[in-house]
């Protein structure tokens, strides 16, 4: 850091250097351009290095992690939206900002005098402490601590579902205590710090919450009514207002309109990225483009009315000039008309006031949008452009996205981790440079449109590889039609649901009301084709390529659009060779390597296999609210990623939750139609051995005619070649791995083993051991551990679990005995490569994917 600074004052005193002792010349110094660029550089570093030193700087005390606090603080967003609640959607996720804990304020409560008092004064003006709660918004007060009262909210939601309420509930009795954006609000939660899981596919909850600057997660536990305040805004307002519409695409109109997406179901995530139009349906620099052009449209009429009118009063100014200077004296009365005369023949005031109400509307747009930080940055570049022709400047377009771009990382520095940084200034960029290399200025609008649309879609398409792992082949037909019919739906639909609103009269509201109603029969047409679209077999794939690949792609499409040059066809070449990566999988298949796989599931389990193109799974983690996270979101996607043909075996060690949750998932995917399943009651029995990919896989447990499905009775699997062995316990506890060992020492007997080397006979060796039931206590007893002998022990477990595994006395217990231990909650996914007679072993947070936003939290009962 100091070197850094050394340096960056060190360019700023050349450059003060040269400029104040070189004669003043049209051209610019290269010492000159250097210093400029290596100070900018630094200053870029040092900015985002700070914020990032703050965001750690201030973390939960190690005493308050997982504790009661009580909180005052503010919701950011998250909040409910409309005022009629729903059963089903019964949990809110709040971004609130924290302004005192216990009654001390945040910079107190959390200051350990890492940061020297002038950048703590300026760092906690600029930003907040924020942390994502969850909140259940119902309560019923009557049986609030009954048993059943989870039966009810579920009985409730079922028969909501298909339209019928149920009469032992009415809806008085259902109390809402749902927060609203803006509302202030004392709550006893539970805090802990923001963390996530760590996988090499799929998104990164811990990532997100970095690049939105939130501290801490946790949940409210009880909120002292009499003290919230409730705020209730515009948006919400107008969302009640859309709701009483009873249109049938409501939550679509909330999507677009107001930027509320809390009602998408599944399927309609599964349409707009399947057809590519997401974009349309997520308030983005689009939205916030189409009203300004409107706004411009609409006070265009209003120009041209002031412009003709200043000139009549032009007509007229010698009559005001004589009015106004009569009482000067002769000396000022020529000043005086000189100044009279150029207000009315300038037209500065006028386009000074359009463009002020420009940006006006502008900002009321993106309050009412929630502030999305995509609308912001749109914002940003709107109002550059106004003030650039307020001052009558000309600046070319690579100097206005480098401004926009340093205005966007310096206000949000950490939105640099988030997809739509990348997403909304790529487009922006690409737009402009295809305008300038193509001339679409002076093309026909629908000719300009259509090679927009492609040429998008096919640089856009690395970046959404990246993030998404996936993209649409009909995103260029879609867009297509899709983008004119909102163009012409939103303006028209806000202003009626503005009308509806504000307006008293009985006319307008019918009007407007009516124009809603055929809108949203004109979006239930274009939903309507583009569900067709999205059940084509090759709309959409998915397909994972390295972030350096997809970049090369995009900077080698780039080079192709530029004009001929000599070394062209070099670069393109040089560029296109880090995607052939993409194909080694296929083009390289090594039979002799085989990998273990363990999944960062949080408390659950989920492991893979891999060797020569074929995949098996055993456990596929947890599942809530009927989605199979890790399942859907991770594994399976890592399966796809690595090209595997088919998974051909899958066993569920026990039918547990944290094991078993994505078994339908699973079973439903095209990899796993031909896939043989083993559960402790189905084909996993004590002795049974096959052969597969050149590994012998033996089952140890349970014993045969097991008719039990419990942590007891656990498949015990494992997986045997030349290079090393892994053995998976699922979660039996000692009494199973007492009689595991008897059953192994047993069967040596029977075999003619002597005294001596009946140790060593045991089938339980190995070099990596999944620990026992998340290492419990009441499990990975001494005699388990050294029969097994593993070099390795994973523990799969999730961040402070409430039963704090692993046991301290269980980790001390592998530590004694020298076994190198490895924790999904703090080293992520782990995998490990056996290859001939080795196996090395490498994590998520380790040598996969370091980053200092990512970094591993060791549980606080582990730690000395």
């Amino acid at each position: 850091m100091a070197l850094m600074i050394a340096i960056l004052i060190i360019s700023v005193t050349i450059i003060i250097f040269i400029s104040t002792t070189k004669p003043a010349e049209h051209h610019v110094f290269p010492e000159v351009l250097l210093c400029w660029a290596v100070s900018g550089l630094l200053s870029g570093v040092l900015w985002v290095a700070s914020v990032g030193h703050f965001y750690y700087a201030w973390q939960l005390p190690q005493g308050k992690i997982q504790q009661d606090v009580t909180i005052s603080g503010r919701v950011v967003s998250g909040g409910c939206v409309f005022g009629t609640a729903r059963v089903l959607e019964a949990t809110y996720h709040y971004v609130v900002a924290i302004e005192s804990v216990n009654r001390e304020s945040t910079a107190t409560f959390l200051d350990k005098g890492i940061l020297s008092p002038l950048p703590k004064r300026v760092l906690t003006s600029t930003f907040n402490f924020k942390a994502r709660l969850t909140h259940q918004r119902y309560e019923f007060p009557n049986d609030r601590k009954s048993e059943g009262l989870a039966n009810k909210k579920i009985a409730y939601a079922q028969q909501e579902t298909i339209g019928v309420r149920p009469q032992s509930v009415s809806p008085s009795q259902v109390k809402l205590n749902c927060l609203h954006n803006g509302d202030t609000f004392t709550a006893l939660v539970k805090l802990k710090p923001a963390y996530g899981t760590a996988n090499p596919v799929g998104a990164s909850r811990q990532q997100q919450l970095v690049s939105q600057f939130i501290h801490a997660t946790g949940y409210i536990k009880s909120i002292e009514h009499d003290k919230t305040k409730h705020n209730h805004s515009v948006r919400y307002e107008l969302a009640t207002t859309l709701q009483k519409l009873d249109l049938i695409h409501e939550r679509w109109w909330r999507a677009l309109l107001l930027g509320d997406k809390t009602g998408f179901t599944l399927d309609d995530w599964t349409l707009l990225q399947r057809t590519g139009t997401g974009h349309m349906f997520s308030i983005s620099g689009m939205h916030l483009s189409l009203i300004a052009g409107v706004c411009l449209l609409f006070f265009n009429p209003v120009i041209f009315l002031l412009t003709h009118v200043t000139s009549l009063l032009g007509r007229a100014k010698y009559w005001l000039v004589r009015s106004a200077s009569i009482n000067y004296p002769a000396t000022g009365r020529k000043n005086r008309v000189r100044e009279i005369s150029k207000m009315f023949q300038t037209s500065a005031p006028i386009r000074a006031s359009v463009l002020c109400v420009l940006i006006v509307a502008c900002f009321c747009y993106a309050l009412l949008s929630g502030s999305a930080l995509p609308v912001v940055r749109a914002l940003i570049l709107v109002t550059m452009g106004c003030v650039l022709s307020l001052s009558r400047h000309a600046w070319r377009p690579v100097n206005v996205a480098l401004t926009m771009l340093t205005l966007s990382l310096l206000l949000f520095p950490l939105s640099i981790l988030s997809a739509s940084f990348y997403l909304s200034i790529g487009a922006v960029l690409c737009i402009w440079f295809l305008v300038v290399v193509w001339g679409l200025q002076r093309a026909p609008w629908y000719v300009s449109l259509f090679k927009l649309q492609v040429a998008l879609t096919v640089i856009m398409m690395p970046l959404t590889l990246i993030w998404f792992g996936s993209a649409s082949f009909v995103a260029v037909v879609t867009n297509l039609i899709a983008l004119p019919v909102i163009t012409l739906l939103l303006p028209i639909c806000l202003i009626s649901l503005l009308v509806l609103h504000f307006a008293e009269l009985p006319f307008a509201q019918q009007v407007t009301g009516m124009l809603m109603h055929y809108s949203d029969v004109c979006l239930g047409y274009l939903l309507s084709l583009l569900n067709v679209l999205s059940q084509f077999s090759g709309s959409a794939i998915n397909f994972y390529v390295s972030s350096g690949a997809g970049l090369c792609l995009i900077v080698a499409f780039f080079i192709f659009l530029l004009p001929t040059w000599r070394y062209k066809a070099i670069c393109v070449a040089l560029l296109l060779l880090p995607s052939l990566s993409i194909f080694q999988k296929w083009l390289l298949t090594n039979e002799s390597i085989w990998a273990l796989h363990v999944f960062d599931a949080g408390q659950a389990s989920a492991i893979a296999v891999t060797a020569g193109g074929r995949a098996m799974i055993i456990d596929s983690g947890a599942q809530f609210n009927g989605n199979a996270h890790t399942a859907t979101k991770h594994l399976l996607p890592f399966l796809e990623s690595r090209h595997i043909s088919n998974i051909d075996v899958v066993v569920h060690t026990h039918s547990d939750n944290d094991h078993a949750g994505g078994a339908l998932a699973i079973g439903q995917h095209a990899l796993a139609k031909t896939a043989t399943f083993y559960t402790p009651t189905l084909g996993c029995e004590r002795g049974k051995r096959i052969r597969w990919q050149n590994l012998t896989i033996n089952f140890l447990w349970p014993p045969n005619g097991n008719k039990e499905d419990n942590n007891a009775m656990s498949c015990v699997v494992k997986i045997t070649s030349d290079a090393g062995s892994v053995l998976i316990p699922g979660d039996i506890e000692k009494t199973s791995e007492y009689a595991l060992i008897t059953r192994e020492i047993m069967d040596g007997f029977s075999e003619g083993a002597s005294l001596d080397t009946l140790a060593s006979f045991t089938n339980l060796s190995a070099d990596i051991l999944i620990a026992p039931h998340h290492g419990s206590k009441t499990s990975s007893t001494n005699v388990f551990i050294e029969h097994v002998a593993p070099k390795a022990v994973i523990f799969t477990q999730g961040y402070e679990n409430r039963w704090q595994f692993p046991a301290y006395v269980v980790a001390k217990r592998y530590e004694r005995l020298g076994v190198t231990q490895y924790l999904t909650s703090y080293h992520g996914y782990i995998s490990a490569t056996f290859d001939k007679n080795s196996f090395h072993i490498d994590s998520q947070r380790g040598t996969l994917n370091k980053r200092w936003y990512l970094p591993g939290i060791t549980p606080r009962h582990l730690k000395d």
